[in-house]
């Protein structure tokens, strides 16, 4: 059984006999009707279902055999300049485009994980099926869409994050959520995103043969229809709206001038700790091997310093006391995984990230200041700059 190989069929001369249902025991085919479900369940080289077939309406995505239907049958009617036979429209290269509209609908690709591998997944998806969209004459068009306001999401229908729909309809029939701590952080409240089910299973990350399914079925299955319920936007959605406009700055879609310069000279005011391992010095970028992330975390530091912003930072062997000093951090570390829950960001006395250092984007929104904050570039060597010169000797 292969990714690429399986059944092509042509809807427009298709009958619906059910003969290539009735020979494949694979699972390929639709039980009610010969629509293609299952594309890696088809045996490689295979051409059972096509030698059977009456009208010739089956052909094979990744053939490069000298088989062909046997019983096609060729029609040299034409009608609206996009008739003629299958043969005849397959081999034509300026044969009529039918559009299959990919519309990817999300909150974020910069911090949210769930995001940012849905993107990946999909255009994976799209690569496999590129195939089978040329032979079929569909031209796809990708738009992907950052649901960065209330109005985008009204706009869009917009009722979770992310969203794939294929011509106008949501390949997830079925809509499920889970707290997204990512997101939860862009908005500085609780927010669920989308969880995808499949074949029963639950995926905060679409399996690449979710979306390749969602998509053949809009192409070869029952004509759908996009729901037509009035569109209401979801109470979850509010509030992510609502928080991440409060915190809204120069790093993010808001064009409102006034209320990025607020924020920004509110950020002083906050007061942002990070409590780390134990490191060789106040930095951790002395000798060679450095974790890429604890230079990146030191440029950040350093740059806000020059902005006027101080961000603590702690680390195990140079300040034990901090640790026993913070109730919330002596929690963390004397709880389930103790050190192992470190780093952790604290921003005015709550703790808001573990285990990893915060990226920029959150930092960012943290803050409330503009992205080249953070700008220039520390080097590991020629030592940490602690002050301390016999440090990385």
């Amino acid at each position: 059984m292969t990714k690429n190989w399986y059944p092509i069929i042509n809807e427009e001369t298709c009958d619906e006999c059910g003969k290539c249902m009735a020979f494949c025991k694979y699972g390929v085919y639709d039980k009610r009707k010969p629509v293609v479900i299952h594309t890696e369940g088809c045996i490689d080289k295979c051409h059972g279902c096509g030698n059977l077939c009456p009208t010739g309406s089956i052909t094979y995505f990744g053939d490069n055999t000298d088989w062909s239907p046997p019983n096609l049958k060729i029609n040299n009617k034409s009608d609206s300049g996009c008739g003629g036979s299958f043969e005849e429209r397959m081999t034509d290269e300026k044969k009529c485009k039918k559009s299959l509209n990919i519309d990817f609908l999300y909150l974020d690709l910069n911090t949210c994980e769930r995001c940012m591998a849905t993107d990946e997944t999909l255009k994976e998806a799209l690569k496999i099926l590129s195939g089978v969209s040329a032979m079929l004459g569909y031209q796809v068009k990708l738009n992907s869409v950052n649901i960065a306001t209330r109005e985008l999401a009204e706009q869009y229908h917009f009722v979770s994050s992310p969203t794939i729909r294929v011509n106008d309809v949501d390949i997830c029939t079925e809509l499920k959520e889970s707290d997204c701590a990512d997101c939860g952080t862009l908005s500085g409240c609780s927010t669920d995103c989308r969880v995808f089910v499949y074949e029963g299973k639950d995926y905060e990350q679409p399996p690449t043969a979710m979306i390749i399914d969602g998509i053949l079925h809009v192409l070869y299955g029952e004509k759908m229809q996009a729901e037509q319920k009035p569109y209401v936007l979801p109470e979850n959605l509010k509030r992510f709206f609502a928080g991440k406009s409060s915190r809204c700055d120069s790093g993010c879609s808001c064009d409102d001038t006034q209320s990025t310069n607020t924020l920004r000279s509110d950020s002083s005011m906050k007061t942002l700790s990070i409590y780390e391992p134990a490191l060789c010095c106040e930095t951790g970028i002395c000798g060679v091997g450095v974790d890429p992330e604890l230079i990146r975390i030191s440029t950040v530091i350093n740059n806000l310093k020059k902005h006027g912003i101080t961000v603590k930072r702690y680390n195990l062997n140079n300040f034990p006391q901090e640790f026993i000093n913070d109730t919330e951090i002596n929690k963390l570390i004397n709880g389930d995984g103790g050190v192992d829950n470190l780093p952790a960001t604290v921003l005015d006395g709550k703790i808001v990230k573990t285990k990893k250092y915060p990226v920029n984007a959150e930092i960012m929104i943290w803050l409330g200041i503009p992205e080249n904050y953070l700008g220039g570039e520390i080097k590991a060597q020629g030592g940490c700059g602690c002050g301390d010169k016999g440090c990385c000797s």
